[in-house]
């Protein structure tokens, strides 16, 4: 059988394995299309104040519109992604996923009422779903000349700098319009609606890649039953990853959500003012957690001890940074807390994602993908922003509350996550191993039921 450009498939092997090569072309397009994920997913985030001033929303219910809303119908959504997704060939799902998050996008930015922008949220998470396992099960499945621990780096970093754009693109936006309707649409909306468009780039860029491939599996019934039975059997090591993964997002979920606004409340600064100076400070910080967690689980000492020490590393790092948005009432400290924190979590974050990949089999790995990203949104995702939000509304300090929110739900997940990242990492010596599936050839079946990883082997 044969894979798109000719690749021939042996008995047991997915055509993604076919391709042992992705190009460089390939990594920066799905990158691309993950920065423009968060770019649009961070819109809430940047017109929080808007929302708040014409909707009279709550910072509860803002937590509630940038969080539960997305991460629902969008861990659902990657669910039936993961079963199903590996039927379709990947680079149309991609081009389809960014068609209906673009519907979502629109849809927001034209709401009338609360609940409409909440539907808008849910149509968002569905479209963006399917398009981080269908990435994943691309790199994962393949090697590349950077190496596949630098290759997901690159991709996550896209997700980081997507939030910094979201930042520039919607505070521009919003500076340049001056508080004027523009098309009958008021400044938040116009500043909404106009980074949706340039999905419509994307789009055909997706569908110029799939020119002439088709999705050719030898395993098209292996999808999340297959993964769920791995993960309860001989990948139980893939749960503490799971955990202390979570933990890493809701931090960089709160800080994303409610960083613009912090700096408008605490610092008086106007939502397009704020929304550029915190754009500024992610662009530079969040890429280079991600890179840097990228860089040193490529390092061939580190391949023994895998993800935790970087993570358990990270995440201190992000204590002192909370503790300085604590403390701190003067601006330029107040960003490089900011910043500190960004690239920290991120960093903890992209380190559980990379050392996810080389501890599940090809033939599963959307499927594994899908149910860690999932249940990593559902946590992270769905209650960072909110209960940030929730504990704000408590606080009565009305001018540097929400700094000190976000610090406090920040010390508290480093506080359970250090201890389980740790714990994670004495499981990573004894990790999972390969499942053996009977259409495998010989070759591959006498690996079944080793660890995956060359270094866990006795000497």
């Amino acid at each position: 059988m044969s894979f798109g450009s000719g690749a021939v498939l042996r008995p047991g092997q997915s055509a993604l394995a076919a391709s042992s090569k992705v190009g460089l072309g390939t990594v920066l397009l799905l990158a691309s299309v993950q920065f423009a994920a968060f770019v649009d997913r961070a819109v809430p985030s940047v017109v929080a104040g808007a929302l708040k001033g014409e909707f009279d929303l709550t910072d509860r219910q803002i937590g509630a519109l940038q969080g539960p809303a997305f991460a629902l119908t969008y861990a659902a959504a990657m669910l039936a992604a993961g079963h199903w997704g590996r039927r379709i060939e990947p680079f149309r799902l991609m081009a389809l996923c960014v068609a209906v998050w673009t519907v979502g996008g629109v849809a927001f930015a034209l709401a009338s009422s609360y609940e409409a922008l909440m539907a808008a949220r849910m149509v968002l998470g569905v479209g963006q779903a399917a398009f981080a396992p269908a990435a994943l099960m691309i790199l994962g499945a393949s090697s590349v000349g950077m190496g596949r621990a630098r290759a997901v780096s690159m991709f996550t970093s896209g997700s980081a700098a997507g939030r910094s754009g979201s930042f520039f693109l919607v505070g521009a936006i919003l500076l340049l319009v001056g508080g004027q309707t523009v098309a009958g649409l008021s400044p938040w909306r116009s500043a909404s609606l106009i980074p949706i468009l340039l999905n419509l780039g994307l789009i055909l860029g997706l569908l110029w890649k799939a020119r002439g491939r088709r999705m050719v599996s030898a395993e098209p019934t292996r999808g999340l039953r297959t993964a769920v039975s791995w993960l309860a059997g001989d990948g139980r090591a893939v749960f503490g990853l799971m955990g202390a993964s979570a933990g890493c997002v809701l931090s960089i979920q709160a800080a994303g959500a409610w960083m613009p606004s912090i700096l408008a409340r605490a610092h008086e600064l106007s939502s397009g003012h704020a929304a550029i100076a915190i754009g500024g400070v992610v662009l530079v910080a969040a890429p280079a957690g991600h890179l840097t967690a990228g860089w040193l689980l490529g390092l061939e000492r580190m391949k023994a001890s895998g993800p935790a020490p970087v993570m358990a590393s990270a995440l201190a790092v992000s204590v002192l940074a909370a503790f300085g948005l604590m403390t701190t009432t003067w601006l330029p400290m107040t960003l490089a807390c900011l910043g500190l924190l960004v690239a920290s979590s991120g960093m903890a974050a992209a380190s559980a994602l990379i050392g996810l990949q080389p501890l599940t089999p090809d033939p599963i790995r959307g499927g594994v993908n899908a149910i860690f990203l999932a249940s990593v949104s559902v946590v992270g995702v769905g209650l960072g922003p909110w209960v940030t939000g929730v504990v704000s509304d408590r606080n009565i300090d009305t001018r540097f509350g929400l700094a000190t929110s976000l610090a406090c739900v920040v010390m508290v997940v480093a506080a359970v996550v250090i201890p389980l990242a740790l714990w994670q990492g004495r499981r990573w010596i004894s990790g999972p191993k390969a499942p053996c599936f009977g259409s495998e050839p010989p070759r591959a079946s006498a690996a079944c039921n080793s660890p995956i990883r060359r270094n866990t082997s006795k000497r």
